[in-house]
């Protein structure tokens, strides 16, 4: 059935004939089309608002992954002109949990939050380190809780890197310590120390030897 047949929007013609689907059964299927392909972000978009630990982080990621932006590119979702979303290329420097490869690509979902968005998201060149969860249905995918789950890398004046994320790791590693003994895992004092800090950067080599020990707890899916 031809596009315009469907529709039926001919004045001049019977507005139900037999065998014609009204108009507004068709823009009812396709708001539930699209909310089917975009209801499985719901939760991690939800989770911006609800503050998480950097245990909670490892536990929950399906992909872990640190790298270089090598492309970010801003475009509609495939037939939906009006859903944003941003196709991001990492070259992988290390990839702690996931798919092996030199080079990682994702489509992240950027719509419903015009404010907090932008072409700002992703920058070439940049040095980030990613907590993903696993595809959506419809091939999209945000950090975990998007701004606690995107960190940045910078490399100082002396060639010292750091780690923080969007958020500024702000309750980043808040209640880390007593998630880490419920699950039979003691902290070493270095990172006792490191879980102490309330938020800003922090050295990137004691956040990574953190990380990878809480990689050893459970998995939260």
């Amino acid at each position: 059935m031809k596009l315009e047949h469907a529709l039926n929007t001919d004045p001049h013609r019977c507005p139900n004939p037999k065998g014609r689907i009204p108009l507004s059964v068709l823009l009812s299927t396709l708001i539930v089309m699209v909310s089917a392909a975009i209801m499985p972000l719901a939760a991690q978009v939800e989770a911006l608002t609800r503050p998480v630990n950097l245990a909670t982080l490892a536990r929950r990621a399906e992909v872990i992954v640190q790298g270089r932006v090598v492309e970010a590119r801003y475009e509609p979702m495939p037939g939906y002109s009006n859903i944003r979303t941003v196709v991001v290329t990492l070259e992988v420097e290390r990839m702690l949990r996931g798919p092996s490869g030199s080079r990682f690509t994702f489509r992240q979902y950027l719509g419903g939050a015009p404010r907090r968005v932008g072409k700002s998201v992703y920058a070439s060149g940049e040095q980030v380190l990613l907590f993903l969860p696993g595809e959506s249905s419809a091939g999209l995918r945000s950090p975990l809780a998007l701004e606690q789950g995107h960190f940045n890398i910078r490399r100082g004046p002396a060639g010292d890197e750091t780690i923080a994320n969007k958020m500024g790791n702000a309750g980043l590693f808040r209640r880390v310590p007593e998630d880490a003994q419920r699950a039979g895992l003691k902290l070493a004092e270095d990172q006792m120390q490191l879980a102490a800090t309330p938020k800003g950067p922090v050295p990137l080599p004691a956040f990574m030897s953190l990380l990878e020990d809480l990689m050893r707890l459970p998995r939260n899916e």
